[in-house]
C-alpha cells in the first residue's frame, strides 16, 4: 500500500501552492480477529488542477494501490477506506504516466488551484522550484534552474517532453509541481538520475514532464475519463543531412509511409513528402511534429500541413481521427530463388512478389554503414518503385550527387535511407 505526498495549493499571495498528502492503501497483514491495517508502499506528490477536487499527479504513483488517502496542508483528509468515494481515480495515461484523482464526493468547490505555464516559452537558466514531500518530508521546497527544455527519448514513457533541472527532485516528488517564480506549473515532477552505487537521492539531473503535454492529458482525462489524441495516419522519419540534401530542404519531416485509408491518405499525402508546417508550428523533427499535432488538434479536427513536394510548396488538410494504438503490420516477405548482387553497394538482393529483398551485406560496404539489414524490403529508389532488380539498377543510374535515397520496409515500419553511390560509396 503507498504512502503518496501530493502538493496542492493554498492561496498565498499571487503566488498558490501548498503540499497536500494522498496515502495509497494496498492490502494490509494477515489476521484473524482484527481487521489488518494497511501499510504504506510508496510516496509521491500532486497538484489541484480544479477547484472542485481534481488533483493531478503520476500514474505511477498510485497505481498499485487498492485505496487512497489525501491530506491537505490545511488538515483536512480524504480517506476511500473510511468514507467510500472521497477519493477516486477519475483516468490515468500510461503512456505519458500521468493520472487524475477527485477528492471530497464532489462536495468541494473552492480549493485554490495552480495554473500552468506555457512550458514551449520556458527557456535553460529560468529558476525552477520544486514543492512536494520527498522521502515523506511534507511542505518541501528545492530550488534551481532549467537546465533543458524539451528533452525526450528517455525510453520512460511513449510521448516524452521533459524540462530537466537540477532542483533536488527525490523519492516523493513524484507528480509534484515544478514551478517558475511566478508560481505556475512548469513541469511534473516524474523521475531522476542517480549516482552509482546504493543511493536513490538527486545528483541534480531530474525531468518533469513539460506542463503543455500535462495540461493536455489532465483536460482529456477530466473530461472523459481517457486521453483521446488525434491521428493522421502517416509514419515520420527525422531528415538527416544527406536527407536534407537530397530532399533539397534546410528542415522538415519526411513522410516515410502513408497508412491505406487513413486521414493523410485520403487528403492526397504521400510518401517522400516532407511537412515543413503543422498548423502554424514549424517542424524540424518527428517529435516536434507529434507535439505539435498534441497541442494544437483534438480528434475530428482540421490539421492544416504545409508541404514540401519535389521542390514545390503544397498545403493539404487532414481531418485528424481518434488514435488507436493498435494497428495490422505487413506480414514478412518470403524469399524468391533468385540472387544477384550490387557489388558497389555491397547488397545481395533477391525479387520476391512484395519488391526486392535484401539477403546479404557484404561488410564495411556502404549498405552495412547505413545499417540496412537482410529482410529489408526496398521499395524505391530514387522515387522510383522497385519490382525488379534491374529497375534498382536505371533507378541508381540516375542518382543525383552521388547520394541515392533508398525507401525501405522492415518489419511493417518504412523509412528512408541515404547511400553513397560513387567512389564506391566511401
Amino acid at each position: 500500500t503507498a504512502n503518496i505526498a501530493l502538493t496542492a495549493c493554498a492561496a498565498t499571495g499571487a503566488m498558490a501552492f501548498c503540499p497536500l498528502k494522498l496515502t495509497a492503501l494496498g492490502p494490509g497483514g494477515e489476521g484473524e480477529q482484527a481487521k489488518p491495517s494497511p501499510t504504506p508502499v510508496g510516496s509521491g506528490s500532486g497538484i489541484i488542477v480544479r477547484a472542485d477536487g481534481y488533483v493531478l499527479t503520476n500514474y505511477h504513483v498510485v497505481q498499485e494501490s487498492d485505496a487512497l488517502e489525501v491530506r491537505l496542508s490545511d488538515g483536512r483528509t480524504f480517506d476511500s477506506e473510511e468514507h467510500e468515494g472521497s477519493v477516486e481515480i477519475v483516468g490515468y495515461d500510461e503512456q505519458t504516466d500521468l493520472a487524475v484523482l477527485k477528492i471530497g464526493n464532489g462536495k468541494i468547490k473552492d480549493l485554490p488551484i495552480l495554473p500552468f505555464a506555457d512550458s514551449d516559452k520556458v527557456k535553460p537558466g529560468q529558476w525552477a522550484i520544486a514543492v512536494g514531500a520527498p522521502y515523506n518530508l511534507d511542505h518541501s521546497v528545492t530550488v534551481g534552474v532549467v537546465s533543458y527544455r524539451g528533452r525526450h527519448d528517455m525510453r520512460m514513457t511513449s510521448y516524452e517532453n521533459y524540462i530537466q533541472t537540477d532542483a533536488s527532485i527525490n523519492p516523493g516528488n513524484s507528480g509534484g509541481p515544478l514551478l517558475n517564480i511566478r508560481g505556475e506549473v512548469m513541469g511534473v515532477n516524474e523521475f531522476i538520475v542517480t549516482g552509482g552505487g546504493m543511493s536513490r537521492g538527486s545528483v541534480g539531473i531530474g525531468f518533469a514532464i513539460a506542463s503543455n503535454l500535462a495540461k493536455q492529458v489532465s483536460d482529456n482525462l477530466v473530461e472523459f475519463g481517457e486521453v483521446r489524441r488525434p491521428f493522421l495516419g502517416i509514419g515520420m522519419q527525422e531528415l538527416s543531412e544527406d536527407l536534407k540534401r537530397q530532399f533539397g530542404v534546410e528542415r522538415g519531416v519526411v513522410v516515410s509511409e502513408v497508412m491505406e485509408g487513413d486521414p493523410a491518405d485520403k487528403a492526397g499525402i504521400k510518401p517522400w513528402d516532407v511537412v515543413l508546417k503543422v498548423g502554424n508550428k514549424e517542424v524540424g523533427s518527428p517529435h516536434d511534429m507529434l507535439f505539435a499535432l498534441l497541442h494544437q488538434y483534438k480528434p475530428g479536427d482540421e490539421v492544416k500541413l504545409v508541404i514540401d513536394r519535389q521542390g514545390k510548396r503544397k498545403e493539404f488538410t487532414v481531418v485528424a481521427r481518434l488514435r488507436d494504438d493498435g494497428g495490422d503490420r505487413i506480414p514478412r516477405q518470403e524469399k524468391s530463388r533468385k540472387d544477384d548482387t550490387l557489388n558497389d553497394l555491397g547488397l545481395i538482393l533477391e525479387e520476391t512478389d512484395k519488391g526486392i529483398v535484401v539477403t546479404g551485406i557484404s561488410p564495411g560496404s556502404p549498405a552495412s554503414r547505413q545499417d540496412l539489414r537482410r529482410g529489408d524490403l526496398i521499395l524505391e529508389v530514387n522515387r522510383q518503385r522497385m519490382k525488379k532488380i534491374r529497375d534498382m539498377d536505371q533507378a541508381l543510374a540516375g542518382t543525383k550527387n552521388d547520394m541515392a535515397v533508398l525507401y525501405v520496409e522492415r518489419r511493417g515500419s518504412k523509412f528512408f535511407v541515404p547511400i553513397r553511390t560513387g567512389d564506391g560509396g566511401k
